[in-house]
C-alpha cells in the first residue's frame, strides 16, 4: 500500500470517526421510533457520539428473560448501557397524547378518513412539537448545546421544522431526515420530489399506481388539500415555535425544512409502487427488522406442537384487541373454532379472559412479533397493516388478512391485495361468514404464500442491510460536510417556473402576436387587393 493510499484511508477514518450527532425523534409512537433508534444505535456501535431526543429511551440492546407456564408469560427487560448513546427522555408524550385523545374524543379505534387525517395534521404536529419544547429535559439540552459544535442532525421528517432550530445553536451542521413511512406530500415537497397524482398514489389512500378516473380525481384533491394545510397552517405554526424558542435566528422554519442534505426512507418498493425520486432521497429498506430473538421456551414449544400451523392476530400498538366490539370478537372466535388444528396467538390487552375463547387460542398482552413471524409454522397474520407490521410480514413471507383503520393502512392493504399476498376485510364488514371465508381462502390457497414470498425476496435482495445502508449514507453526508451536490435546483424555482407557466405564456404570446400580424397583413394587403379587384370587376361590368 503506497503512502497516498494510507493517507486517504486515514482521512476517511478521521472524517467518519466519533462524530457528534443529535437525533430529534419527537413522535410518541413505537412504530415511528423503532427504525430511527435502530439507526442511532447502529451509529453508536460504530463509535459516533449520539444525543437523541426520543419518546422511547433505551440504553442499548435488550436481553430477554422469561417465566412462562400454562397461564402466564412474564417478560423482563435487562438493558446494557451504551456510553455513547445518550437519550433525552420525552416518553411522557405517550400519556399526554392519550390524555388529549380522551379530552378531544379522538379515537384510533375507529375508521378515520384520509381527509380528516390531513385536515387535523397541523393539530398533531402542533401538539407533538409543544410536547418536545415543553420538556424540562429538552430545555436543559438547549442550554447545554447552545454554542456547542454538532457534526450532524438526524431528524424525523414529519414537518417539525421548528425543532431544527438546534441547527442554529450548534454550528449549522448538515441535517439528514428520517422517515418511517412511505413518502407523501409533507416529505416530498422539501426534497423536490415530483408528485404526479396521475400515477403516484397519496399514501393515505387505498389506491395503486394504476388508478381509475375517480381515484385520480380524489388523489389530486388530497394532494392539493395537503399543500393548502401545509402552506397556511403547518408553516406558520412551526415558524412561531422557532422564533419563540430560538429567538432571532438566521433561517426560517421553511428554509430549515427545505435544506436537509438527505432524506432516508425506512421502506422499499416491495411494500409500495415505483415512482420518481430526487438523488437526495434514498430508500434503504425496513431498518427496524433485526435477527429474531429466541422465543420463551414454553411459547416455542406451544408453537412447535401446532398440528396445522399458527395464525397470529394483532392489531398493532394503536388499535387494541379489546376495542373490537363484542359481536365482532365473537365472529373471530367462531371462525377460529372451525380450524381446531390451527393454533392462534391473539394479542389481547386485558387482564380478564376472553369469553368463549376456544382451546386453540392463546391470549397475551404482548408478543415478540418478529420472533413470532419468523417461526416456520406461522401461516397467517391478521393485522391492521401499519407500515412496520406490513414490512415484517413481507420480510418473513407471511400472508396477511388486512383490517385497515386509518392513515397509510388502506394503502398497504391495497398493495397486499393487488400483489396477491393476502386479503382485505373492512372493520365494518366483520362477521363470522366474512372472517371464515377469508381464513379458509388464505389457509388453503398456496398462491397467497407464494406471492408473499416473492415480495419477501424483493425486500431481502439488497447489497447491504437497511441499517448498514443508512449508516453509509449518514457517514457520506459527514464525509462531505453536507450533500448540497444532491440538492435539486427545483427547490429554488418559484412555482410558475417549475410548471413552466412563464414559458407557456411566452409561447402563447408569440403565437398570438404572429396570428395578429398575419391577420393584420391579410386584412391590409391581400384582402384589400381582393376587394379592390372585386369592385373593379363589378365596375367594368
Amino acid at each position: 500500500m503506497n503512502s497516498l493510499t494510507i493517507i486517504g484511508v486515514l482521512l476517511y477514518i478521521k472524517c467518519c470517526s466519533a462524530a457528534n450527532i443529535l437525533g430529534i425523534f419527537p413522535t410518541p409512537s413505537y412504530s415511528h421510533q423503532k427504525p430511527m433508534l435502530a439507526l442511532s444505535h447502529a451509529l453508536a456501535k460504530k463509535g459516533h457520539n449520539l444525543t437523541v431526543i426520543t419518546a422511547n429511551p433505551s440504553q442499548g440492546q435488550s436481553q430477554l428473560t422469561e417465566n412462562f407456564n400454562q397461564n402466564k408469560l412474564k417478560l423482563q427487560i435487562k438493558e446494557e448501557p451504551m456510553k455513547n448513546h445518550r437519550d433525552i427522555d420525552i416518553s411522557y408524550g405517550y400519556k399526554e397524547w392519550q390524555r388529549v385523545q380522551a379530552m378531544n374524543h379522538i379515537s384510533l379505534q375507529v375508521r378515520i378518513s384520509p381527509s380528516k387525517i390531513i385536515g387535523d395534521m397541523y393539530h398533531y404536529t402542533d401538539f407533538f412539537t409543544s410536547l418536545v419544547f415543553g420538556s424540562p429535559n429538552v430545555q436543559e439540552l438547549m442550554r447545554e448545546l447552545n454554542g456547542t459544535k454538532i457534526d450532524l442532525i438526524l431528524y424525523e421528517s414529519l414537518y417539525y421544522s421548528s425543532l431544527l432550530g438546534f441547527k442554529e445553536i450548534t454550528g449549522d451542521p448538515p441535517v439528514v431526515g428520517l422517515l418511517s413511512l412511505h413518502p407523501f406530500m409533507l416529505s416530498d415537497l422539501p426534497q423536490g420530489n415530483p408528485m404526479f397524482p396521475s400515477y403516484v398514489p397519496f399514501s393515505f389512500l387505498p389506491s395503486s399506481d394504476k388508478m381509475t378516473f375517480w381515484e385520480r380525481l380524489f388523489n389530486l384533491y388530497l394532494t392539493i388539500y395537503s399543500h393548502y394545510i401545509t402552506e397556511y397552517y403547518l408553516k406558520p405554526i412551526q415558524e412561531n415555535y422557532l422564533r419563540k424558542y430560538f429567538g432571532n435566528v438566521k433561517y426560517t422554519a421553511e428554509a430549515l425544512e427545505y435544506n436537509k442534505s438527505l432524506l432516508i426512507i425506512s421502506a422499499d418498493f416491495a411494500t409500495s409502487y415505483p415512482r420518481p425520486m430526487q438523488p437526495n432521497t434514498v430508500y434503504v429498506g425496513p431498518m427496524h427488522i433485526i435477527k429474531p430473538k429466541p422465543l420463551p421456551v414454553n411459547l416455542q414449544k406451544w408453537m412447535d406442537e401446532a398440528e396445522d400451523g399458527i395464525i397470529y392476530f394483532s392489531l398493532g400498538s394503536n388499535m387494541k384487541g379489546t376495542s373490537v366490539p363484542e359481536e365482532k370478537r365473537a365472529a373471530f372466535i367462531e371462525a377460529f373454532k372451525k380450524f381446531p388444528k390451527t393454533r392462534v396467538l391473539w394479542k389481547w390487552e386485558a387482564d380478564i379472559e376472553l369469553p368463549g375463547k376456544p382451546e386453540n387460542v392463546l391470549l397475551r398482552k404482548w408478543f415478540p412479533q418478529q420472533s413470532i413471524l419468523a417461526h416456520p409454522k406461522l401461516r397467517l397474520f391478521i393485522s391492521q397493516v401499519g407500515v412496520q407490521s406490513f414490512e415484517e410480514a413481507t420480510f418473513y413471507g407471511i400472508p396477511v388478512l388486512a383490517i385497515p383503520m386509518f392513515a397509510d393502512q388502506d394503502f398497504h392493504a391495497r398493495k397486499i391485495v393487488e400483489s396477491g399476498a393476502g386479503l382485505k376485510l373492512e372493520f365494518d364488514d366483520i362477521t363470522f361468514e366474512n372472517v371464515y371465508d377469508r381464513l379458509k381462502a388464505l389457509l388453503t390457497n398456496p398462491n397467497y404464500k407464494e406471492n408473499m414470498m416473492r415480495l419477501s425476496s424483493i425486500t431481502k435482495d439488497k447489497p447491504m442491510s437497511p441499517v448498514d445502508t443508512a449508516v453509509w449514507w449518514v457517514e457520506y453526508v459527514l464525509r462531505h460536510k453536507g450533500a448540497s451536490h444532491l440538492r435539486p435546483a427545483v427547490l429554488d424555482l418559484p412555482w410558475y417556473q417549475y410548471f413552466m407557466i412563464d414559458i407557456f405564456i411566452f409561447i402563447l404570446t408569440i403565437l398570438f402576436v404572429i396570428i395578429y400580424l398575419l391577420n393584420f397583413i391579410y386584412t391590409k394587403t391581400i384582402k384589400t387587393n381582393i376587394n379592390s379587384k372585386y369592385y373593379k370587376h363589378k365596375k367594368d361590368e
